[in-house]
């Protein structure tokens, strides 16, 4: 535990319970509102009122709008580092493919979990920001550099947006699917066989990419 923390009195703790609750209110209202919106189209105000939060708390936490937008990712790319970072025990007795279905499974997991950072991919990779760099610059260099030297997957665009679309559709329209398919994606064995099915699908990609490479 802190030890500023640990030795705060009974009013502090109680004060900063209540500004650990606000930011969590808040990056909780941010990450549905940047995944679903343009950055310009989101409001502060606006994500102030549906937290619940007092005006200001958001400049007070995040010092500005793009703050918050960094904290928002920071915080939802820790949640999958947190998902990934246990496999390495695993991964290490493992051969290529065995390390690439591990990875799947647990993205395609995650992805049915927290289907807003891939809407949230989507929503700024359309365009050229400063938001689609810091993706790329904290997030998609970091993870692909560390999938060619750690699990050995070949750096390839198709293979890349083939799997991670295979990956993340679903859930971004679970409620087509229910609709269309009579089926609920959020249930445990669907994202179960789904993660088997994109993993094949991945394992046989990545075998024909490197079957190409002299």
């Amino acid at each position: 535990m802190n030890k500023n923390v640990s030795q705060a009195g009974p009013g502090k703790r109680r004060q900063q319970q209540r500004a650990a609750e606000t930011r969590d209110a808040l990056l909780d209202v941010a990450t549905e509102a940047f995944a679903n919106h343009t950055f310009d189209g989101v409001s502060v105000r606006a994500l102030e009122t549906s937290a619940g939060v007092q005006r200001g708390a958001a400049a007070y936490h995040f010092a500005d709008k793009e703050g918050l937008w960094k904290a928002a990712v920071d915080r939802i790319l820790a949640v999958l580092q947190s998902r990934i970072e246990p496999l390495a025990p695993v991964l290490n007795d493992l051969g290529d493919e065995g390390k690439l279905r591990a990875v799947i499974t647990a993205f395609v997991r995650f992805s049915a979990e927290a289907p807003e950072l891939n809407r949230l991919i989507i929503q700024e990779g359309r365009t050229e920001s400063w938001r689609l760099h810091y993706l790329i610059s904290t997030f998609h260099r970091n993870r692909l550099a560390w999938l060619q030297d750690f699990v050995g997957i070949v750096q390839d665009p198709h293979l890349f947006y083939m799997t991670v679309g295979a990956a993340t559709l679903v859930f971004n329209v679970e409620h087509e699917c229910r609709e269309l398919f009579g089926v609920d994606p959020m249930k445990d064995d669907f994202i179960r066989e789904h993660a088997n099915r994109v993993a094949d699908m991945a394992v046989y990609l990545h075998k024909q990419k490197k079957a190409e490479i002299p």
